[in-house]
């Protein structure tokens, strides 16, 4: 989940007017019957365990969570992947895949940090995150 990189990048977003590209998964009945019950363990398109259903982000919630730190939603997309081709193709429906693009605002005076705005479900993302070794060498790029 991409929305990760902001709280262990440390200074990601520091120009105004920055933007920020997120792709992730809906936290959907959908989702879970297709992102973990189909794909890791009917298909095999990943491997089992890939997926945690109770860390997918709703829209809403992103939306929330970049708005309390200084960001403005400009667009919220959905995405959907064809195992058969194996492309991903844009739609309007956000039920299991979606991306989000987000600008930095020119001015904020008193940020809310995502910390305080999501305390327990944050703080729980972000640890699991930033001790993943596979994050820190994404954001090194």
């Amino acid at each position: 989940m991409k929305i990760l990189d902001v709280g262990c990048g440390g200074g990601l977003l520091t120009e105004p007017s920055g933007s920020l590209f997120i792709t992730t998964i809906n936290k959907t009945q959908l989702s879970y019957a297709l992102g973990i019950v189909f794909s890791e363990q009917i298909a095999g398109i990943v491997p089992k365990g890939t997926h945690t259903w109770e860390k997918f982000v709703s829209p809403e919630t992103l939306e929330s969570i970049l708005e309390s730190n200084g960001l403005s939603v400009q667009t919220v997309v959905g995405m959907l992947y064809n195992p058969f081709s194996g492309y991903w193709h844009w739609s309007e429906n956000t039920s299991l895949n979606y991306a989000a693009h987000a600008v930095k605002s020119g001015v904020q005076e008193h940020p809310m940090s995502a910390e305080f705005a999501f305390k327990g479900e944050t703080e729980e993302l972000q640890a699991n995150a930033c001790t993943n070794p596979a994050v820190h060498e994404e954001l090194k790029k």
